[in-house]
């Protein structure tokens, strides 16, 4: 009996608090959604979307007149100031029956006004005796959806359906704190570029008002009500701020790299023939624009603009969208507010991990045409001792030949593919590209100004320029009659997480000429592979890679040689050709690291020889990435055969 009316009572104590909160006040704001771009002043008053409030209660009149007061506060922001015509747009409906009160016949507006702060927008409404004035559960809103003309209350003329008085309507200030800058919040560390901002209201409802004509406050004029009741929902999200665009960037696919001996050109023999894809929405393939004899031109992705969100302009009635009536619009001055995107110029900021090759050229070409020219005008900027270190920004406006801004389409989404050409007779660095773009928007015009779009993304990254010196490379030959008895055993590691790496390997004499050159292997991403001084030896011994340098007094030996005299003058001295250098490089790997050891068979001996190559400081951008803060302790100047 005991557990049984202990049950009851945990039964009835859950039933009473589920009752509370079904009846408890709610509030219903319609959230509008407003792009971030098109907020840009805190003097620039935006309609207020309808708020509204659902009573728990009912407010009786039956008896005896109620007053009571409803305050509106927005959490951030401002409400602009009070309309002459606000008391038409506090509509009060019945709860139950749906239907809407008469404003001056079933309730009037005593009075309204906004606070000291500008945060909270209050009317005092009094429901006057009646018999059969009983408002169930009612639900008061600001800012009506079905407004009617003035005319209409006091008596006046018969409504006007479905006519919008926007004047009456609240409008709130101060949005540029709370949506803040679209490029600030890119360029801080986070780097974001679609961030989603809100605005917040709360409701207040007092009684017992000792001045129905001032603004409420609980305890001095006025006793919290409805808003103070358990299970209550006061607060709600009044307008949402999405970050309409985005600038987007795709890589180029496939296996364009630098070619092998010299890292001048691109090669792309490996994969066959490189063209793009017709689709400007995907990245197409890496390729090579000209023709293979002299391939200077890579293709590294495609930039474009996309739809990011499907917030209003600040009109609050038209998308603000590319495709808005038939795409973006450059204008010097911005003079609309009705969903079009109007911009000045949109540019992108290539940076190269090593840099860029001087003499060459960082260009935009219209899509699908597979870098065949530029867009022309600043859509092609010089590659120059002043700016290879980059980044390097190629702007297209309208100094670009009256083609822009028709290159981003109808729907103005069609891409624009960023394009490298090298000069074919300097050592190109392989790099990692990243990107930054912005659309820079029409300059202000009142506050019809738009805020920028800046995103960033990745590009091809463009293998071939790894060169690494190995200084102590003790040969197979060094292991015979008259060496030291020690040969390398060396360790490659592919630090790559997406990208394998073929090595190759050249001899470079002691005198400074280039011995024998071939490929050793391919390395798979994060692999490691060790090989001794004979079997690299007994590779670069095979025909087809004897040295072939553009200098032909460089063209040395093909193999390392037995020790030999050498007289200087009067000095004699001794020359080894047993130890050359082991010159290393990749065509396609972005990270390649070498470890020495040396071995003595006769002994067991084995030294880590890697420190004692030391720290090289002579550096250029074509040499090691400057980003490191120091030079790769192995990066060699040149390619093989130095060319």
């Amino acid at each position: 009996m005991k557990r049984k009316l202990i049950t009851r009572l945990i039964l009835a104590g859950l039933a009473g608090v589920a009752v509370t909160g079904a009846y408890a006040g709610q509030i219903q704001a319609s959230s509008v959604s407003i792009a971030r771009e098109a907020i840009v002043s805190n003097t620039q008053p935006v309609r207020s979307p309808s708020i509204s409030y659902r009573f728990a209660g009912d407010i009786d009149a039956r008896s005896q007149a109620q007053t009571f007061q409803i305050q509106f506060s927005l959490v951030s922001g401002t409400w602009s100031t009070l309309p002459a015509g606000i008391n038409n747009q506090i509509a009060v409906a019945d709860g139950v029956s749906g239907a809407e009160m008469a404003l001056n016949i079933d309730y009037s507006i005593v009075a309204s006004g906004i606070s000291a702060d500008g945060r909270t927008m209050w009317a005092t409404i009094s429901v006057p005796q009646a018999a059969t004035r009983l408002m169930k559960q009612p639900i008061f809103t600001l800012n009506k959806v079905a407004a009617t003309t003035n005319s209409a209350f006091g008596g006046g003329p018969a409504p006007v359906p479905g006519v919008n008085v926007d004047a009456d309507k609240a409008s709130v200030l101060g949005l540029r704190t709370v949506v803040g800058d679209v490029t600030t919040d890119f360029d801080a560390p986070a780097g974001n570029c679609t961030a989603v901002r809100t605005a917040q209201v709360t409701f207040q409802h007092f009684v017992a008002l000792s001045n129905p004509s001032a603004f409420a406050v609980n305890g001095s004029n006025g006793v919290a009500d409805e808003h103070v009741r358990s299970g209550h929902t006061s607060q709600a999200t009044l307008m949402t701020f999405p970050t309409n665009l985005r600038v987007v960037f795709a890589p180029s696919t496939g296996t364009l790299r630098l070619q092998s001996g010299g890292n001048q050109t691109f090669d792309s023999s490996a994969s066959g023939a490189f063209v793009a894809s017709a689709n400007p929405s995907t990245p197409g393939t890496a390729h090579v624009a000209a023709p293979a004899t002299n391939q200077t031109i890579a293709r590294l992705g495609i930039a474009r603009l996309v739809q990011n969100a499907a917030g209003l302009d600040s009109d609050v009635t038209n998308t603000y969208a590319l495709n808005n009536t038939g795409g973006v619009l450059q204008a010097a001055t911005a003079t609309l507010n009705n969903g079009k995107v109007e911009f000045a110029s949109f540019g992108v900021a290539v940076s190269a991990s090593n840099g860029f090759v001087v003499g060459g050229n960082l260009f935009l070409s219209p899509v699908g045409t597979n870098c065949a020219a530029s867009i022309g005008g600043n859509g092609i900027v010089p590659i120059t001792a002043a700016n290879a270190a980059g980044p390097i920004t190629v702007t297209v406006d309208n100094g670009n030949n009256g083609a822009f801004p028709g290159q981003f389409g109808a729907a103005g989404t069609n891409a624009m593919e960023v394009c490298y050409q090298v000069p074919g007779t300097a050592t190109v660095p392989s790099s990692a590209f990243t990107v930054v773009g912005t659309l820079v928007k029409s300059a202000a015009g009142g506050n019809f100004a738009e805020q920028n779009n800046r995103c960033s993304g990745t590009l091809f990254s463009l293998g071939g320029g790894l060169k690494i010196d190995v200084r102590n490379y003790a040969s197979s030959a060094e292991a015979g009659a008259g060496g030291s008895g020690y040969m390398s055993v060396l360790r490659f590691v592919n630090n790559s997480d997406t990208r394998t790496a073929d090595v190759w390997a050249q001899f470079i004499h002691q005198d400074g000429t280039l011995g024998n050159w071939g490929k050793l292997f391919d390395m798979s991403p994060r692999s490691a592979r060790n090989m001794t001084a004979a079997q690299i030896d007994a590779i670069l011994a095979q025909t087809g890679s004897a040295p072939s340098a553009a200098t032909a007094a460089v063209n040395g030996v093909a193999a390392p040689t037995a020790m030999a005299a050498v007289t200087t003058g009067a000095v004699a001295a001794q020359r080894s050709d047993t130890s050359p250098r082991l010159r290393i490089t990749s065509t396609s790997g972005s990270t390649l690291r070498v470890q020495n050891y040396l071995f003595n068979r006769a002994t067991g001996q084995i030294l880590e020889a890697s420190a004692s190559q030391g720290v090289d400081f002579e550096g250029s951008n074509d040499r090691a990435p400057a980003s490191e803060g120091q030079y790769q302790d192995q990066d060699a100047l040149s390619g093989l055969n130095l060319r």
